[in-house]
């Protein structure tokens, strides 16, 4: 039998607050392209943050900061 291969990237750890604003961006885009309602496109943002630990690590405020940006933008474009 052989042993299983170790991808090195494998062990990288994704950052935690750039994944959420990645995907808040993305989210926000498919919002506005009536992909999904706005409750729908925020619930999932918001269970990956407290998943990931970032609400505790940087606050509740600061992570609906960063999902208003992105669709406060995208909502905003021409």
């Amino acid at each position: 039998m052989t042993a299983p291969l170790r991808h090195p990237v494998a062990a990288a750890r994704v950052d935690a607050l750039k994944a959420l604003k990645l995907r808040c961006w993305v989210r926000a885009y498919l919002w506005s392209v009536c992909e999904f309602d706005l409750h729908e496109a925020v619930d999932i943002l918001q269970y990956a943050a407290v998943k990931s630990g970032l609400v505790e690590a940087i606050g509740q405020d600061a992570v609906q900061r960063i999902m208003y940006d992105a669709f406060h933008r995208v909502r905003d474009r021409p």
